[in-house]
């Protein structure tokens, strides 16, 4: 099944060790919630480390949709138990979401 909605969020954190506390915090959350976010629609999600930015320490987390009903669903698990998790995290949050348009996928992709 084809992604229709994607979302796109970077938090960005005042050190390495934050950082690195905030990914293995939401490693737990994701492996305890994916049958969850799985049911409400949500099709991919992955969490990547930014590297081309020198001196900052941010990750990336890209999600992607079946719907605009499964995003909203999803959100709402976020809200549930992932934002009482991490409100004490100290870090600037930035979303983007998108409609997909087009998209490339190479034949050996999994």
């Amino acid at each position: 099944m084809a992604s229709v909605l994607m979302s796109y969020i970077t938090s960005t954190f005042q050190t390495k060790s934050d950082m690195k506390v905030a990914e293995e915090e939401w490693q737990k959350i994701i492996q305890e919630m994916s049958s969850r976010f799985k049911s409400a629609g949500a099709l991919r999600q992955t969490v990547s480390q930014v590297w081309n930015k020198e001196g900052v320490f941010m990750l990336g987390n890209m999600w992607e949709y079946k719907d605009e009903k499964a995003f909203v669903s999803c959100q709402t698990l976020l809200d549930k138990y992932h934002a009482p998790k991490v409100k004490t995290f100290v870090n600037k949050v930035v979303g983007s979401r998108g409609i997909v348009l087009h998209e490339f996928t190479a034949d050996d992709f999994k």
